[in-house]
């Protein structure tokens, strides 16, 4: 039991000291933790490009380390010093993950609100598309024609025609009842 005692004793004196000694001190140029929040979210997302994003951004030459030291005016040295001081104090790193977390969620539900109405959107489009489409095959005059009237009015020009050729012929064949051609011809040789 002592043994156990001296050993837990001696870790605890062991974590307390280095605790002591691996403290960081508060840089000078400390970046604030919304800043913390709004450059670890900057970073998160770059980082998370992949595939085709990824090479977009390769092809431009953005480089997300350099690009994030740029947009917020800092050097590597001052956000690792913060990150360090950030880092050793849980609690308070922990509120700035807390907070992108909670921004990226809400970034999340904003991205899938509009893509969700764009996909209404192009659902409505091609409603008024199809809409368009059938409005003018109705009134498309060949369209509008389905093969069995289109075969009925044929019928009936035939019809017409076959009677008026029948008028023709039956008038041919009186008038050549009445007077022949060729017997005229004939008789007056």
């Amino acid at each position: 039991m002592l043994k156990r005692l001296s050993i837990y004793l001696g870790i605890i004196v062991v974590v307390s000291s280095c605790y002591q000694y691996n403290k960081p001190e508060k840089p000078k140029d400390l970046l604030s933790k919304d800043q913390m929040v709004n450059i670890l979210i900057d970073i998160k997302l770059l980082t998370s490009a992949n595939g085709k994003n990824k090479k977009i951004l390769e092809d431009h030459t953005v480089y997300p380390e350099t690009y994030i030291f740029n947009k917020y005016n800092i050097d590597s040295l001052r956000f690792a010093n913060s990150n360090n001081y950030y880092a050793y104090y849980t609690a308070e790193y922990n509120e700035i993950y807390s907070s992108i977390k909670d921004s990226l969620g809400r970034l999340q539900t904003i991205l899938k609100d509009l893509d969700k109405k764009e996909q209404e959107q192009k659902e409505k489009e091609a409603e008024k598309t199809r809409d368009s489409i059938k409005a003018i095959k109705e009134k498309d005059s060949l369209n509008a024609l389905n093969p069995l009237k289109f075969r009925d009015s044929i019928k009936a020009l035939a019809k017409k025609k076959d009677s008026l050729s029948k008028l023709k012929i039956e008038k041919g064949l009186e008038e050549r009842l009445i007077t022949p051609v060729s017997d005229t011809d004939d008789q007056q040789q």
